[in-house]
């Protein structure tokens, strides 16, 4: 008994020693836990800090009706629907020196201006789609800012939401996080592309600055360039250059990928410095060949041609950019954009617009006196010339040039250019007593045709644009023709004049009237019907929807709906366009639905790939009816609606009209001239927090014309 009271009486403190400092080391713990919080705290606050600059709202800003008036107006006369202009911002803050950073207010008001004059923004995926070859957006803006700086979240974000626009970002990815607050951080970048208003692309890893390119020191993008070596006193070799170039573009998709970004679609260059620019051997690797194979396109602010944003710089894989400056008001910006947005090829009095003209003679004059007989001449210079809308005209083809032409003489002559800035630009020169056509710019032009004419001061000229083919008719009986080795869109392009005065005692020649108008398209309304429409069936899973030529669209198909999918704003989808380009004489009929906001629509298309394609697009309250081409249309109606979230369009197209009917009351007739084509849908939203609306019992049947 007395062992195991003993054993007992050491067992028992021995227990309780146990769960003693056990339970003092958990408060002790405890303890640190709670003097440690602050600092803890304290420590995670300032990464937060450091990482995530707080963001600045711009002061809410009262724009009057009138102004708002004036920037709508500034639009008007441009098309609905046209390739989108391509802007180029850097940084946004309220105090800089730089010319290339814009005031939150100036940015603001920019904005402001772009949504009174019926502008949106796009998204790149949205861009890569156009330039792939789906139709023109709405009347729209792809906003790019090079080099990922910290003006973009402190003080652009807040005002994208505020207006419901889009921007991206050309990020320097080696640069994020550096150089702190001047470049974003990632978590700044990561909260950016959630928000849905930004998506982000690449510039370069750490490939954005200027070296030595040879033994003096010349400077010049270390992108672009092979780099001098002053150690083996020698230039990179081709080989070498390309390991650099080929590791940095690898670590800048490795730094998106890292940072689950996604892929980047598009390029910008450095300092705008591109292949024409950099000194690789020639022939041999290109650098925009080499960005070709990673990327859909890339984006310059400098272009040795016309590359506005459109088919031409599309086949060329290369757009080029507006740049926007601290001194760009909101006026300025629309004229600007207004002067890049692509047209057709129309002009009936261009020679009574001379604001429209660009001197190309290097002589920076601003006007066209000299070349109509107005003067004044140049003192000393035999040579006067000009382009018309050079930026606009880029994507022209299709279109015929009527001149008269006096004033000829023994020792002068006049230049009509045409095909501007393509990949074979021609020229038409006429004197009293010929007529010939020379291929290549001015400077090393090569005589391809030529032709005598009856002497006289005076002559009639026209020239048509059809493909690769041009045809020249002097005086309507002397005629001569050239096809150009230059196909699709590097044939296209704008027209120009010059006169050219041989002895400075001569008489100056001049042009007293010119002309141009869209030659009626051939397309394919002669050719069979590769689909008939008795076997058409719009909803079939198995047809062939696309975005752009041979780009599969991601709309839902089959059952009894067609609906979007995704993260865009707009979407659009062609029905078996190559094999119903020959369709006429038909009726389509579909419900636009799921029309829950204002601010979504949708439209169904028919005539799809004629120069009048027509599309019918439907609010919850409204109507458009819009024609033209697919790059370039213009609204021909409206109509108001009853307030529905569903609307039931039916259209039937004949070879002299198109006859629309919605919800059975509102009618609309349109003429036609024979265009024939197929039928698509297409679906915008302002936010993508809206659903997207959906087309329903979309059918087509043969029909007879009224």
């Amino acid at each position: 008994m007395t062992a195991r009271r003993h054993q007992a009486g050491r067992t028992t403190p021995m227990r309780r020693g146990l769960t003693h400092w056990i339970s003092r080391l958990v408060l002790a713990a405890a303890a640190a836990a709670v003097l440690a919080m602050p600092f803890y705290v304290g420590w995670q606050y300032y990464v937060f800090r450091r990482d995530v600059t707080p963001q600045i709202a711009t002061a809410a800003a009262h724009t009057a009706q009138a102004l708002q008036a004036d920037w709508k107006g500034d639009a008007s006369k441009l098309p609905e629907t046209a390739a989108p202009v391509v802007l180029t911002y850097h940084d946004i803050s309220p105090k800089s020196d730089s010319p290339y950073v814009v005031t939150p207010d100036t940015f603001d008001a920019q904005l402001s201006a772009l949504e009174a004059a019926g502008y949106r923004s796009l998204t790149t995926d949205e861009f890569v789609d156009y330039l792939k070859g789906g139709p023109a957006p709405p009347r729209s803006v792809y906003m790019t800012f090079d080099d990922g700086t910290n003006g973009l979240w402190v003080y652009g974000d807040r005002i994208l939401a505020k207006h419901h626009m889009h921007a991206a970002s050309f990020l320097i990815t080696g640069r994020v996080g550096q150089n702190r607050p001047y470049y974003l951080s990632w978590e700044e970048v990561t909260r950016m592309a959630a928000s849905g208003r930004w998506d982000f692309q690449d510039h370069t890893h750490d490939l954005h600055w200027r070296g030595a390119v040879d033994a003096k020191g010349t400077q010049a993008s270390a992108l672009a360039n092979r780099l001098w070596l002053p150690a083996q006193q020698r230039i990179e070799t081709v080989g070498e250059y390309q390991t650099r170039f080929s590791a940095d573009i690898a670590q800048s998709l490795a730094d998106f990928n890292t940072h689950k970004l996604a892929k980047p679609l598009m390029f910008a260059y450095p300092f705008s410095e591109t292949s024409e620019r950099a000194n690789l051997p020639v022939p041999g690797p290109s650098l925009q060949n080499m960005l070709e194979q990673t990327f859909a396109a890339t984006l310059t602010d400098v272009s040795r041609r016309p590359l506005p944003a459109g088919r031409r710089a599309a086949g060329a894989r290369q757009v080029q950019r507006l740049e926007v400056y601290q001194k760009t008001t909101a006026k300025d910006l629309l004229a600007e954009i207004g002067e890049w947005t692509l047209v057709p090829p129309v002009a009936d009095t261009p020679l009574t617009q001379p604001e429209e003209w660009t001197r190309s003679d290097g002589s920076n004059a601003k006007d066209i006196g000299p070349l109509t007989g107005a003067g004044p001449y140049p003192a000393g210079a035999g040579y006067v010339s000009a382009e018309y809308l050079p930026l606009t005209s880029a994507d022209w083809t299709d279109y015929t040039v009527n001149a008269s032409v006096s004033g000829l003489a023994d020792d002068n002559n006049v230049g009509v250019l045409v095909r501007n800035g393509s990949g074979d630009p021609l020229t038409v020169s006429l004197s009293r007593s010929s007529v010939g056509i020379y291929r290549g710019p001015n400077e090393k032009r090569e005589q391809v045709a030529n032709k005598s004419l009856v002497t006289t001061t005076t002559h009639q000229l026209q020239i048509t644009v059809t493909g690769s083919l041009t045809k020249v008719l002097v005086d309507g009986r002397t005629e001569l023709s050239f096809t150009t080795q230059a196909t699709g869109t590097e044939a296209t392009g704008g027209i120009g004049i010059s006169v050219r005065n041989g002895a400075t005692s001569s008489t100056w020649p001049k042009f007293t009237a010119l002309k141009v108008a869209q030659t009626e398209s051939s397309g394919t309304s002669g050719g069979p019907t590769l689909l008939p429409i008795t076997k058409a069936v719009l909803l079939d899973p198995g047809a062939a929807w696309e975005s752009a030529p041979g780009v599969p669209s991601g709309m839902k198909i089959g059952g009894d709906g067609l609906a979007p999918q995704g993260l865009a704003l707009s979407d659009y989808a062609a029905y078996e366009q190559t094999r119903t380009s020959g369709w006429t004489n038909y009726t389509v009929r579909g419900t636009v639905g799921r029309l829950n906001t204002p601010q979504v629509s949708g439209a169904i298309w028919v005539r799809v790939g004629s120069p009048q394609t027509i599309s019918v697009e439907v609010t919850r309250r409204g109507l458009r009816v819009l024609s033209g081409s697919a790059d370039a249309r213009t609204v021909v109606s409206t109509k108001t609606l009853a307030d529905a979230d569903h609307h039931d369009i039916t259209i039937t197209v004949g070879s002299e009209a198109t006859w629309i009917t919605v919800d059975g009351t509102v009618h609309i007739q349109l003429l036609a001239k024979g265009e024939t084509g197929g039928v698509a849908f297409s679906a915008y939203r302002d936010v993508t927090r809206h659903a997207w609306p959906t087309a329903r019992g979309f059918k087509v049947v043969p029909a007879e014309v009224r």
